[in-house]
């Protein structure tokens, strides 16, 4: 028994063609006899439900021999089963099969039958993949005694033995000059045939690779011919996925050519040829243009494409030579963007860090909607802040409003436009200057807990005396009015707490802002502190001058537990009343007096002084005796 199958001077098989196998008869009797041969087969000796007969009559004469040929297809439904089936349809399996069997049984018309059988697994099996690429011949150009150096890739199933074949023609004759051994299997191995000389006339000669599988035909080398080009150009510079764009190369030869333009399609990731040209003006320049190309057809695409150009005998597949090669590089462009920003302007365009700024924006796109986020960057900073997003719908602009920058700066701000991962351009705005704010605060020594913040000479006209927080601020350029908040520092709280109303403050009227505070917020009165406070102006979400503002008022006492008691003088034939305060001061003497009414409208100093006196600070208790009721009394520090 022995096997073949044509194309393949060895096993392994490819499973995918008839495998022939022969067996070899004999008559070895004085007279003809007749034969039955079976022959049944299978590619599985631990599964014989998979397998088929074959039969054939074979008549021979005396002492003679004769070949008996089954021809076995393994992909046969009666083979294609269990094992072996999933081994034959799994793509990712390149494995050898060696599980195949057979047995035969020659009957004679007289005699007893003769068995011939096998499970040794032959003949092995394979499911033949043969894949070229990438074949080449160098130098394209040259004559009958130029050495040509010619590579193919290879990956097969099976070991293999490609020839190279040359000729003058696309039809032959071809011609042998060597052969190289495919070993590497189930991976790419590169065959190259070195120094090969052409012994035939061509203007354009063939080559092709012959193994297990034959390449198809390939073309070169090419007789020389000389050519030169200059000034490759792309227009426009930019443009969005479907944009179309304009080519342009001046080209002169030695004699009519095609002219190829390759770009990369930025969609597919790769190198596309779009249109040969053909330049028919012999030995004189000409300009050869491509116009409607598009490098990207997909919405939403975006990236930078490049061009070369290819240079081919007319009609020719294969090129003489290319731009690509010869330079070493490609060239640029155009650039494929998802979004143009056009006339980008901040107003004002110069402002301080109070004033509030309006960006605006004309975009393009073949987007039907996107939004865009706007960052800005301070004078001298790297960092960049997000100013929101905007979103464009179709209309030509867009804009943000109610911009601003924070911090003691000045200089041109920086600013961009942020959509995806599109690369973003810097634009240079607004020009920041320094505008001077200044804050006060009247009086800038207080009380906590007493009955107003000032200290009155004795004998004055009593009224409350409020504080009042100042703000003025000049601006070397115009700015928009903006709402203003006051906000107090509270030392032992840590905190900040919002004193009076906002107010609106306009730069085109003098004196600045001023807030006035009657009593100071309720946490002041119930968490008394000795020392200074501190005050802010905020506008929005911004600091004017900075977080911590300005220093004062300065709390030099705090009043605390108000009380009276009522005894009845029997001298004066009345009764009486004590009242007294708890006084605490950073003063080392601090007179108070106390404050009384009989309707809450019009109040009386007592001019009846008290001295707190103490080097440490500490609380101390000071009482009025003897006085006759009132409906209600207060409390104050007085000037000595």
């Amino acid at each position: 028994m022995s096997f073949q199958q044509v194309g393949t001077a060895k096993m392994p098989f490819n499973v995918n063609q008839p495998i022939v196998y022969k067996v070899q008869l004999t008559n070895g009797m004085t007279c003809p006899m007749r034969y039955v041969v079976e022959l049944e087969a299978g590619p599985d000796y631990t599964d014989y439900s998979a397998s088929k007969k074959y039969t054939a009559d074979i008549s021979l004469t005396a002492h003679s021999s004769q070949e008996v040929n089954f021809d076995v297809n393994f992909r046969s439904p009666e083979m294609s089963r269990g094992s072996f089936g999933r081994w034959a349809t799994d793509d990712n399996d390149t494995s050898t099969w060696e599980r195949a069997w057979y047995r035969v049984l020659i009957t004679p018309l007289v005699g007893d039958p003769v068995t011939l059988e096998s499970y040794d697994g032959q003949p092995s099996l394979i499911k033949m993949i043969t894949v070229y690429k990438n074949a080449e011949v160098s130098p394209k150009m040259g004559t009958n005694d130029t050495l040509y150096n010619y590579r193919i890739d290879l990956f097969s199933s099976a070991e293999d033995e490609v020839a190279l074949q040359v000729a003058p023609e696309a039809i032959g004759p071809w011609k042998d000059v060597g052969s190289k051994d495919y070993t590497n299997v189930g991976n790419w191995q590169t065959l190259r045939w070195e120094n090969v000389t052409l012994d035939f006339d061509f203007i354009r000669a063939y080559y092709r690779f012959a193994g297990r599988k034959q390449t198809g035909v390939f073309e070169g080398p090419f007789w020389p011919v000389d050519y030169e080009y200059a000034n490759a150009t792309v227009d426009p510079a930019d443009g969005f996925s479907g944009t179309p764009f304009a080519y342009a190369l001046d080209f002169k030869g030695s004699k009519s050519l095609d002219v190829g333009l390759n770009i990369w399609d930025i969609d597919q990731n790769q190198f596309k040829l779009v249109e040969k040209k053909r330049y028919g003006n012999a030995t004189l320049w000409q300009r050869i243009e491509w116009v409607g190309v598009m490098p990207s057809e997909t919405i939403g695409s975006e990236g930078t494409s490049s061009y070369y150009f290819s240079f081919y005998y007319p009609g020719s597949e294969s090129s003489l030579g290319t731009s690509r090669e010869e330079e070493g590089k490609v060239y640029l462009g155009p650039e494929i963007v998802l979004i143009k920003y056009e006339n980008p302007t901040v107003m004002p365009q110069k402002g301080s860090t109070v004033a509030s700024y309006t960006y605006y924006v004309n975009v393009s796109t073949a987007l039907p909607v996107c939004d865009i986020e706007l960052q800005t960057s301070e004078p001298g900073s790297s960092l960049w802040r997000s100013q929101g997003i905007a979103t464009y719908n179709g209309r030509p602009q867009i804009n943000w409003s109610g911009v601003s920058f924070e911090g003691d700066v000045a200089g041109n701000a920086s600013y961009r436009f942020i959509r995806v991962a599109s690369p973003p351009r810097t634009y240079s705005g607004p020009e920041i200057v320094k505008e001077s704010i200044t804050g006060r605060v009247s009086p800038v020594n207080g009380s906590l807990g007493s009955w107003d913040a000032g200290f009155h000479p004795l004998g004055e006209e009593l009224v409350r005396t409020p504080y009042v927080y100042n703000l003025e601020m000049d601006s070397s350029v115009s700015t928009e009015p903006m709402m203003v908040e006051l906000e107090i520092y509270h030392p032992v709280l840590d905190t900040w707490l919002s004193a009076g109303s906002p107010q609106k403050y306009n730069f085109s009227t003098s004196g600045g802002l001023n807030f006035t505070v009657s009593e100071l917020p309720l946490p002041f009165i119930e968490n008394p502190f000795i020392g200074e406070s501190r005050f802010r102006f905020l506008s929005g979400s911004r600091f004017l001058d900075g977080e911590r503002g300005f220093p004062g008022p300065k709390i030099v006492a705090n009043f605390r537990n108000e009380t009276w008691n009522v005894t009845y003088d029997r001298a004066r034939g009345e009764y009486v009343y004590t009242y007294g305060v708890e006084v605490r001061s950073s003063l080392n003497s601090l007179p108070v007096d106390l404050v009384y009414t009989m309707d809450k409208n019009f109040w009386i100093l007592a001019d009846d002084p008290r001295v707190y006196s103490s080097d440490s600070a500490e609380w101390k208790r000071l009482e009025w005796e003897g006085y006759p009721y009132h409906v209600s009394v207060k409390f104050v520090p007085v000037r000595s």
